[in-house]
């Protein structure tokens, strides 16, 4: 049930994708189309998420639905795997529910699902080997690196350190944990040298490396340090609201002709609060008067000409208004009380997350030995489960990095069973221990469970989702409304055809032009990142990258191949930013001079303080005008 829970949750997350979620998918429909990694564009060595994307898109066409599938998918794979493997290290079903949970509220980022199944898979292996060490097992797990390998390198990297640690958890430093470490090694290098074969037959092996040392140098520079504990005073452990932060929130329409001094006398004499303002003759407020009579003096004020929000007829107020939750809130002060508070935000939230998923490790590095593994069953050892949080630690430091708003949840697998192993030593430990201090370790298994999911459910934004697709509790057809919605997200084919009609982002709409105006034929170049206009235009890319980004400008090759490439196609549309000369000239300067010589400026779009520019090959020929700005269209 969990299971498929996460599964379904990771649907609903793909049917609004981020602009990162459109990288592997669009070099996907590269390779539908004809094209191969290495060979025709830039790659990072994520084969297999290729591959995965490709045989979803085979099976369900041009639509969001097919990543939502292999997200959704993978994360139900991992949630079970997890469950099960809590389950078995500690014989608490409680425990393993509440560490599947977390894989659910975690909610990580569609291409982010590589760092959950990953892992998911790799612990599951570390701990069967462990119990049992075997021959058969150890090449599984010498597979599985292979197979991290192929979804990202560095994967393959900590996957291969866990098997080393789950060689010495198993058979200690001895020939036999040697060879087994050659075997599975052995092994696992011979799957990835097709990956290298290739990379060295098309860009060399010196422009190989080079790439992949400048991928990880922009991953990790700067970005690992140390987050923000969000507790710094008793109100961001407990707090009791007030009822009126639960009051309802209503709009009133004033007259035209009533002056300012009469509104405000009206909210001073009614106990309205201002929230904000919709325009000049509309004012949202909070009602401090909730009784038939009050609402009913207030509807029939003068200077209010119509209100929103109000049964005008009955004098109540709709529970689309009011929701049951915020009523009960508002009645009863125990309601009122919030724990963690600190937590509340999103960014609050990533950085305990990150501070949690830092020091969980640790911490049961520490203790294992002394204390821990007593109240855990076999195979569980102290010396076992230390060396299992040092896999923990790598994971964590190989993979968190800043913001953590964005990526600490992608770390969640092996601190969820970490945390599922803490919380049962803890109850157990507090059983054996009987008297007042059974209550104190309750009382911490509570605090830690409590403060672990809110802290992760935060982060991955899981409440505002499910509010959103629960209508906010207002009315059901609203709640019907919203997975109306998140439908015809999925499967929308092609997937521009839902935004018809719809207000748009600048890279839709200039995904919308170059689906009208550039023919299927012919390839599309886009200077910045921004991959969803390659996705929703339906149109391949002229170059060798999917954006153009620090790094591969040390690198003669890449830069030589993207002009060759572009030639190659000659694409009739250029899209760029005002940032074309000082930000992309200065790493590729060949390729932002081919620009300017063959190219020119058509048309501008100014928003959000950025500018963008629509360039088209010169001597192009134009069949028509588009929409407004009369942009030039070549079919």
């Amino acid at each position: 049930m969990l299971a498929a829970v996460a599964g379904v949750h990771q649907v609903v997350i793909a049917s609004a994708p981020t602009n990162d979620d459109f990288l592997h998918v669009v070099l996907a429909r590269q390779i539908l189309a004809g094209d191969l990694p290495v060979r025709d564009f830039a790659d990072l060595g994520v084969w297999l998420t290729y591959a995965c994307s490709v045989v979803s898109q085979l099976v369900f066409g041009h639509r969001l639905l097919a990543e939502a599938v292999v997200n959704g998918v993978m994360l139900a794979v991992s949630t079970y795997l997890v469950f099960r493997l809590v389950r078995e290290l500690t014989h608490s079903t409680p425990a393993a529910a509440l560490s599947a949970v977390l894989l659910i509220v975690a909610g990580p980022r569609g291409y982010s699902y590589p760092k959950i199944i990953v892992y998911a898979v790799a612990a599951t292996l570390w701990w069967s080997y462990v119990r049992q060490a075997s021959l058969a097992k150890i090449l599984a797990f010498g597979t599985w690196v292979a197979v991290a390998f192929y979804w990202r390198g560095d994967h393959g990297i900590y996957v291969a350190v866990s098997l080393v640690l789950a060689v010495l958890a198993a058979d200690g430093i001895s020939r036999t944990g040697v060879l087994r470490v050659c075997q599975a090694g052995g092994l696992a290098f011979a799957l990835v040298v097709p990956f290298l074969a290739v990379a060295f037959a098309n860009v060399g092996l010196s422009s190989t490396l080079g790439g992949a040392t400048a991928a990880m140098n922009a991953q990790h520079t700067g970005t690992h340090m140390w987050p923000d504990w969000p507790f710094g005073h008793p109100g961001d452990v407990i707090r009791l609201d007030g009822a009126e932060e639960f009051a309802p929130v209503v709009s009133l329409r004033w007259t035209a002709d009533s002056p300012p001094e009469a509104r405000d006398a009206l909210r001073a004499r009614y106990r309205l609060t201002p929230v904000s303002h919709d325009g000049p003759l509309v004012s949202l407020v909070r009602l401090s008067d909730l009784t038939a009579p009050g609402i009913r003096r207030l509807v029939n004020e003068p200077i209010v000409e119509d209100t929103g929000g109000i049964d005008r007829g009955t004098a109540t107020l709709p529970w689309s208004t009011w929701p049951a939750w915020q009523r009960w809130r508002y009645s009863h002060w125990w309601l009122r009380f919030r724990v963690f508070t600190g937590i509340d935000e999103q960014t609050r939230a990533s950085n305990a997350v990150a501070a949690i998923f830092y020091a969980l490790p640790l911490i049961v590095f520490i203790a294992a030995v002394p204390w821990m593994h007593r109240y855990l069953p076999a195979p569980v050892t102290g010396r076992r489960l230390a060396i299992f949080a040092l896999v923990g630690l790598v994971t964590a430091f190989g993979m968190m990095r800043s913001p953590y708003d964005v990526r600490a949840v992608d770390n969640v697998v092996l601190p969820a069973i970490l945390v599922g192993c803490c919380l049962t030593v803890l109850w157990r430990a507090g059983a054996a221990i009987g008297g007042a201090g059974r209550w104190l370790l309750v009382a911490a298994t509570m605090v830690l469970a409590l403060l672990v999911v809110k802290s992760v459910a935060v982060a991955g934004q899981f409440g505002d989702r499910v509010s959103y697709l629960v209508g906010d509790g207002r009315s059901l057809e609203r709640m019907q409304g919203a997975w109306r919605d998140v439908v015809a997200r999925l499967v929308s084919q092609p997937p521009l055809q839902y935004w018809e009609g719809r207000g748009t982002t600048v890279q839709l709409r200039l995904a919308q032009y170059a689906s009208a105006c550039v023919p299927a034929s012919r390839r599309l170049l886009v200077m910045w990142a921004a991959p969803e206009i390659y996705y929703y235009a339906d149109r391949l890319m002229a170059a060798r990258h999917l954006f153009f980004d620090a790094g591969y400008e040390s690198l003669p090759v890449e830069e030589h191949l993207t002009l060759e490439k572009i030639r190659r196609y000659a694409p009739p549309l250029v899209l760029a930013t005002d940032g074309l000369d000082d930000f992309t000239g200065k790493m590729y300067p060949g390729v932002v001079d081919m620009i300017h010589r063959e190219y020119e400026t058509v048309g501008t779009i100014h928003e959000d303080g950025l500018g963008y520019l629509i360039l088209l090959r010169r001597n192009e020929p134009v069949v028509r005008s588009y929409g407004e700005q009369h942009w030039p269209c070549m079919t």
